[in-house]
Parts: structure tokens; sequence; C-alpha cells
């Protein structure tokens, strides 16, 4: 890694932290989720980096990949466990860091215990380590704590303009020979949860992304297609984000393009047995001593 792209990463991860720290104060009881990812990603740009991928705000037994549409009219409840999640890029070199609020104490418990599990794996993020032997550690520590992990959702290695590059890296113990190596760079995101340990996909998708080239005689998928290949760099986006085309034929070109395969959707993610979940993430780089580029 050179020194314009190690500065890169750190970069993105200082904006990355700094966003999330200011906005875990603006999630209170009465906000609207709206409200929450529209000031995130205003403050992610105003920095003067890019989104790496929409702020995802996902609330108790909802694992993964909400992100509210313009018409979301929901709010923070005063008992919610709210999960922030948000992506920086700059100059194509990604932070990707999540944080939980607890607005009930009642789970401060299993949140401490994702915390834990990512402190102590980050500590694993060197040369040689093999990935099972992280998620060995993942899944140990959320254990121990009387919760369990949820076994398929991973981490993953992050890579110029790709939010998910190369292998996963596992919330449990697995029998793999995926090694890192020096200066790679890897999100770790162990999720706790007083569930089942496993995550389902529910029918909602609010985050797509380009993945190929297709014919369409449709004007507005041409224009979404261009839009997430172009102005989004491939990376996943919202329908919030396309204001020019009426909410009708935006419609429509997502289901056509989704149906031809040109761009990828994200289901919403859901804890299959209803359970709360909690998530803790940092962006990390490879090295001897590990660098953590989205602590403060």
């Amino acid at each position: 890694m050179d020194d314009t792209t190690y500065d890169n990463y750190i970069r993105a991860g200082k904006i990355a932290s700094r966003v999330l720290a200011d906005m875990r104060k603006k999630v209170v009881s009465g906000a609207t989720y709206l409200d929450i990812v529209q000031q995130t990603e205003q403050m992610i740009t105003d920095a003067g980096a890019q989104l790496a991928c929409p702020a995802t705000l996902s609330v108790n037994t909802i694992a993964a990949h909400y992100t509210p549409l313009l018409n979301d009219i929901s709010t923070i409840g005063d008992k919610d466990v709210v999960k922030l999640d948000i992506g920086v890029m700059v100059e194509g070199c990604i932070a990707d860091t999540a944080t939980t609020i607890c607005l009930d104490p009642a789970y401060d418990d299993m949140n401490n215990a994702a915390k834990s599990a990512l402190e102590k794996a980050l500590k694993l993020a060197t040369p040689g380590t093999n990935v099972g032997e992280i998620g060995a550690v993942i899944e140990s520590e959320i254990i121990s704590r009387g919760y369990r992990p949820i076994v398929n959702l991973s981490g993953h290695i992050l890579s110029s303009y790709e939010l998910h590059s190369g292998f996963s890296i596992p919330n449990i113990k697995t029998d793999t020979n995926d090694t890192l190596e020096e200066d790679m760079v890897l999100a770790i995101e162990p999720f706790a949860t007083d569930g089942q340990g496993m995550i389902k996909e529910i029918s909602k998708i609010q985050i797509f992304r380009h993945i190929a080239q297709k014919p369409t005689r449709l004007p507005a998928a041409r224009k979404v297609l261009s839009l997430a290949k172009t102005k989004y760099h491939s990376m996943p986006f919202t329908p919030r984000w396309i204001t020019d085309i009426s909410p009708f034929m935006l419609d429509s070109a997502l289901r056509q393009l989704s149906d031809s395969n040109a761009i990828y959707m994200y289901p919403v993610l859901k804890e299959a047995g209803d359970g709360i979940v909690t998530q803790a993430e940092h962006t990390v780089i490879v090295r001897d001593r590990p660098v953590v580029t989205t602590r403060i």
C-alpha cells in the first residue's frame, strides 16, 4: 500500500468516526429514521468524502440493510435498539463502521458483548492470521456473555471502490484456508442476539448495486443504470437518492433492472427468531500492529 492510499484510508476512517460519534447523539426517541440518515449522509459529503453506501438504520430485530425511503415516517421509540451503519469513501478508499445505541439499558450487556468481541478480533488483524481464528474469538466472546453470534452475517475485505471484496471475515469458528496478508483492509463486524443467531431476508428492498450493463427499452431504467455505474461507482445506492424520476417510474425501472440481473438487490435482514440484535464494526488495516482507521 503506497502512502497516498494509506492516507486516504486514514482520512476516510477519521471522517467516519467523527460522523458516527456526532450522529449517535441524534438517535433519540421521536427522531425520524429519514432525518437521521439524511443528516448522516450530509455530514459525510460536507466533510469532502463520498458515500460508500447508504447510511442504514436497523432497529431492534432488524439486523442490517434498512435505509428509509423518502416516504418513510418511522420514528425512534423510547426502548429501541438502533444500529447505525455508515460507509465513507475517499478516492475509492473505504471506511465502514457501525455502532449500536440502546435506548433501553436492558440491552447494554448485549451491546457490550458485540463491542468486546470486536475489540478482541481487531487484535488478530495481523499478517498470517487464519480468519477462522477471528471467527472463533468473536463466537467465544459473545457466547461467554450469554448471547449468540449471528452465524450467517460476516465481515468483509474492502478494496478500491469495492465494499465487499475477496473472502468474508466470519463471526463464528470456521474451517478455512483464508489467511490475512499485510495491508489488507478489513471490516470486522460482530452481531450479538438473544434470538436464534440467524438472519433471514424479508421482501423489503431499499438498497441496490450495479452489476452489469443490460439493454433496456425503459428510459428511466437506462437513467438508473447510468447513475448506478457512473455517479455511484457501482457501489450500493438507494432509490431515495434519485429524485428526478417519478416514484412509479423509478419502481418500474428498478424491477426491470433487477429482473434482468443488471442490478443487485440487498434485502432487509431480520433475526430469524425475532431476537434483538446489536452490532459493532470497525475498519482495520492488517499490519503487525493493526491500524484501526475508524477509531477516534
